[in-house]
């Protein structure tokens, strides 16, 4: 059993939790990313929760197509 406790923070609202465990704090709501560095609140988590879908992702990157990809002739 674990003894020790982990603290998060809400990176919009700057509220602070206490929480057992990673999955006791996903209970209550709050959102946190796969890197355990970005956490949000259960008021500040809807707009994450989409995987960027409202434009709040924070992907550094778009996909492209790979080389060679494009359509190369149309047969009628």
């Amino acid at each position: 059993m674990r003894t020790d406790k982990i603290f998060y923070e809400c990176d919009d609202c700057k509220i602070k939790a206490t929480f057992a465990s990673k999955g006791k704090a996903r209970a209550a709501g709050w959102a946190i990313a796969r890197n355990n560095k970005n956490c949000h609140c259960p008021n500040c988590a809807p707009p994450y929760r989409l995987g960027g879908a409202n434009g709040k992702s924070t992907a550094t990157h778009k996909w492209k197509p790979p080389q060679g990809y494009e359509q190369l002739k149309i047969e009628v």
